[in-house]
């Protein structure tokens, strides 16, 4: 299988790039994002339910109660591995179509390779093209806010290591990771497939289905040309990777960029990408959901990666396992 994948590599075509010259510092976050993206901590008690047991993990469903939005509580698949160790912890952002899809076969690999694995699922949202144009900014807001109380419940879970925690996320699932590394200290390191930035040009050039609709109806009932609905989003929009990049360090991010991406625009994927300063990065001759099937070599990449950022791999090392895997 590892043979399969690397003449799949070498036939797409696929480049790696690791970055070069001096370490590439962050920034430190403004007093006004500070505030901005400062949370409430949760005060009730989570619901855990036990859904699957293997010989080397656990799959949990964790429930946290939102205090003002009943309906509505941030769930969460926790992937824990059965050694008592301390062990680093994923934290996963899905995509937007689905809660599990496509990461649930990456959590899998991370929980069986050692690591805490957690799929921190999409809050519901309804856009509603005759709303306010600010609902687009309080939806990465809200989800940005959801993942650090999330996070507050799974660092204090035993076995989970604190002080090693990378953040994952494809597509959607990778702008909310982005953004949550640029304004979250307690996440170490950062892998951001199929991301781009600035959002109002992903959503203007998009060829997404739901997104073109939501753009075209945006406009006929705010009345605006797609010059002036780019600029009115540009504006509200605070929680894009492109505006943050400043505050995430280079040397902490490994990306996938898909060369011939429709959804999330191939050209807006390089503008993030320059804009967190060159970082490690595996640039795939595909499309948006042709991509996936790299994934499974990508995760390999991951995999090294977090080795390396961790400086402390599981035993018989993940990179080696999932070579083993595959």
């Amino acid at each position: 299988m590892t043979i399969s994948i690397a003449m799949l590599m070498a036939t797409a075509g696929c480049a790696s790039y690791r970055g070069s010259g001096s370490p590439h510092a962050a920034l430190p976050l403004p007093p006004d994002l500070q505030d901005y993206y400062c949370y409430s901590p949760l005060e009730s008690k989570a619901e855990v339910r036990v859904t699957e047991r293997n010989p080397s993990y656990t799959v949990k469903e964790i429930t946290l109660p939102v205090a003002g939005s009943p309906h509505d509580p941030i769930r969460i698949v926790w992937y824990a591995p059965v050694a008592a160790v301390h062990q680093p912890l994923i934290l996963i952002s899905p995509i937007r179509g689905s809660d599990t899809i496509v990461v649930d076969g990456c959590a899998r690999v991370f929980a069986s390779c050692g690591y805490h694995a957690a799929i921190v699922k999409r809050a519901r949202f309804d856009f509603d093209p005759a709303g306010p144009l600010t609902q687009v900014e309080d939806s990465l807001h809200t989800a940005v806010t959801r993942h650090r109380q999330a996070l507050d419940w799974l660092l204090a879970q035993p076995g989970v290591d604190k002080d090693r925690v990378a953040a994952f996320g494809i597509s959607y699932g990778a702008i909310i990771t982005a953004s949550l590394a640029a304004v979250e200290p307690r996440i170490k390191i950062c892998v951001i497939d199929l991301a781009g930035g600035p959002l109002a040009g992903v959503m203007r050039l998009s060829e997404e289905h739901s997104l073109r609709r939501s753009w075209k109806r945006s406009k006929e009932d705010h009345g605006l040309n797609n010059q002036e609905l780019y600029e009115a989003l540009r504006d509200i929009i605070r929680t894009d990777p492109i505006k943050l990049a400043p505050y995430v360090a280079r040397d902490n991010v490994l990306m996938l960029i898909a060369r011939f991406d429709s959804s999330v625009p191939t050209k807006y994927q390089v503008k993030l990408w320059r804009a967190l300063g060159k970082p490690r990065a595996d640039f795939v001759p595909l499309g948006h959901y042709t991509s996936i099937l790299v994934l499974p070599a990508h995760r390999l990449s991951i995999m090294r990666f977090f080795e390396e950022k961790f400086a402390e791999a599981p035993p018989a090392t993940a990179a080696a396992a999932i070579q083993a895997k595959n």
